[in-house]
């Protein structure tokens, strides 16, 4: 038998085993990774912030219009794209049902204009269509934008990244990585086996501009993923047009090249790791609650309750994570107010003198009617572009506060999780590996911007009666009208973005206390179940416990069984046998895919950036 059939059942078995060990979300997840090794399909999440093309993409990789797109932020749900001989649509239900739909209703099931907020309740959708990218052995899922102004999609985005095999970045060249695309990069790069980096709408700039955003591009996302990453300049949207894109056309031959030599080794490779953490997780549960339920004496029974207590203060953290959390919100939101005074007053003077600027010059002989019409326009702009500036500056201050407060409590978490684990070792003599929680915060920071005034009829009669006013007198009426805006306008503008801004900061503040209680959880929850029940056996009579420790044992024997299925196939995809099909090939790419247990760097080496004619 070749390595790579025997990674396979190995791994397959390692699969069928855990999916009896596991709770119900465990076995939901172990199915999914069971049908994808046995459909030989990689998952290629293509991930991203909202209006970054992602859709417009996968589109372009399939060869037609398929997903929906727009002009706002669009996708509501992860939309998995599988290959198949006929176009049509699956559904899942939150109830579990499963209906079918052409594909032209697809606009409806996973839209927000559609089906906004889900209020379909759909749990999976599933598009199948003929395209030949996906005969490769791939099942691209396209995800709802992070950051987005509907918060309920980045939930969505983050359980799509937690599924993911190998990633597609999606960036634009028009407005640049910014520093939450960072972050997400990082995350994605770490749970991935592979991933590829486009740099979408490269068409809008040209020249040294696109250059300089591709080097500064580069820069953000190999420091950012902790290696060198290819980016492929491209244009989704002149993909699909009958003239097509270079850089997209590099990009697809680079990716196909990829999936051709790496596809079933970095499919089973990112399966096991999936399945390893399970398996540890699970492994930890159970010697805990054995060593618990066979602790006998004084001494061994206040060893256990020490570790409980340990257990304890890190659950008890969980509060103190978040009263941190809204001091740190409190803190940003008056830093926020403050700079709203403060900046706004001076934006007035800035604005107040370039529009006498413009009063005195281009504008300096025109009627009272010009006045009051470019004026005002002008007016608008000025104050917008001010607002938009403060806008920027302040949303990088959140984002910037936001992040370094992730941080702090992440690595506090690591820190008490580490604590667990050298307690564990101490007191009960046991070696658990207490995984650490990865899902991270992605701020959402992104907001409306409205521009326009609806004038009363009040100020419709005023703004007749200069433009009717003959000569000077007109005129000066008219100035001092613009003139008197001023402070309102700017005000205004400020307004607006200082009370979106407190929306998005108390909405960050709230999804990362969520976050930090379920990274809490995801480091000591099953633990904490298994003291859990053993403190529930104390009672029992001498033949309860009996079963039950002949029932530990025999699920720590499964489970370290699966942690030997699981490393046989590891073992097995890193040393291929020299007969094995396909195993000189992926000798040969080996230094460009292989490193295990972290992110692998796509298909495309090259320093050298490809700029689309």
């Amino acid at each position: 038998m070749s390595a790579t059939a025997a990674s396979t059942d190995a791994l397959t078995a390692a699969l069928g085993e855990l999916a009896t060990l596991g709770t119900d979300p465990d076995r939901a997840a172990i199915t999914d990774l069971t049908g994808r090794v046995a459909g030989q399909r990689l998952r290629i999440l293509v991930a991203g912030e909202a209006k970054r093309g992602k859709s417009t993409l996968v589109n372009a990789l399939l060869g037609r219009p398929v997903l929906p797109v727009g002009v706002t932020p669009l996708t509501a749900l992860a939309t998995t794209v599988r290959h198949g001989p006929a176009d049509k649509v699956t559904v899942r239900t939150g109830d579990g049902q499963i209906r079918q739909y052409p594909l032209s209703a697809l606009d409806d099931l996973v839209t927000e204009r559609g089906n906004p907020g889900n209020v379909r309740n759909l749990s999976a959708v599933t598009v199948s269509v003929n395209a030949p990218l996906l005969a490769h052995g791939v099942e691209l899922v396209d995800t709802p934008g992070t950051g987005s102004v509907h918060r309920q999609n980045t939930a969505e985005a983050d359980q799509a990244i937690a599924t993911m095999d190998a990633a597609i970045f999606v960036l634009s060249a028009d407005p640049p990585v910014s520093a939450s695309e960072r972050d997400l990069i990082a995350r994605v790069a770490g749970d991935s086996v592979a991933m590829f980096v486009v740099l979408n709408k490269a068409d809008r700039l040209s020249g040294t501009d696109l250059t300089e955003v591709l080097e500064f591009t580069d820069e953000v996302t190999t420091r950012a993923a902790g290696r060198p990453v290819g980016v492929y300049p491209v244009s989704a949207r002149a993909a699909l047009s009958d003239a097509g894109d270079p850089g997209f056309a590099r990009f697809l031959a680079d990716l196909t090249g990829y999936l051709d030599a790496r596809r079933d080794s970095d499919l089973r490779r990112s399966v096991e790791r999936h399945a390893r953490r399970m398996a540890l997780s699970l492994r930890d549960e159970v010697l805990l609650a054995r060593r618990a339920g066979r602790s006998q004496g004084a001494e061994a029974d206040q060893r256990v309750r020490a570790f409980a207590a340990k257990l304890a203060e890190v659950r008890d953290r969980r509060s103190d994570a978040a009263d941190l959390v809204a001091a740190e919100a409190r803190r940003l939101l008056a830093a926020l107010n403050q700079a709203a005074v403060d900046d706004a007053a001076a934006a007035a003077r800035r604005v107040g003198a370039d529009l006498d600027d413009l009063l005195g010059g281009a504008l300096g002989s025109a009627s009272a009617g010009e006045i009051d019409r470019a004026g005002q326009a002008r007016l608008a702009e000025l104050a917008v572009r001010e607002a938009e500036a403060w806008r920027q500056a302040r949303t990088t201050a959140l984002e910037d506060g936001l992040n370094r407060l992730d941080e702090r409590l992440t690595t506090q978490l690591a820190g008490e999780l580490a604590a667990v684990r050298q307690a564990a070792a101490d007191l009960l003599g046991l070696h658990l590996a207490v995984a650490p929680a990865t899902e991270r915060l992605v701020p959402d920071l992104r907001f409306f911007y409205q521009v326009t005034e609806q004038a009363g009829q009040t100020e419709l009669l005023a703004g007749a009666v200069r433009r009717r006013l003959p000569g000077e007198a007109g005129r000066n009426l008219a100035r001092t009208r613009l003139r008197r805006e001023v402070p309102a306008l700017v005000a205004r503008q400020f307004g607006r973005a200082r009370a979106d801004l407190q929306f998005r900061l108390g909405d960050a503040a709230r999804r990362l206390q969520r976050s930090v209680d379920a990274r809490y959880l995801d480091g000591t929850g099953r633990l904490e179940q298994a003291l859990a029940d053993a403190e529930r056996m104390r009672g029992a009579t001498a033949a309860q416990v009996a079963a039950r420790d002949r029932d530990l044992d025999a699920r720590l024997a499964a489970v370290e069984h699966v942690l030997g299925l699981l490393e046989a196939a590891r073992m097995d995809d890193a040393h291929p046998d020299a007969d094995s099909p396909g195993a000189t090939g992926r000798r040969s790419n080996h230094h460009f895919f292989h490193q295990p247990l972290q992110a692998t760097p796509p298909y495309h080496q090259s320093r050298e950036f490809h700029i689309p004619g």
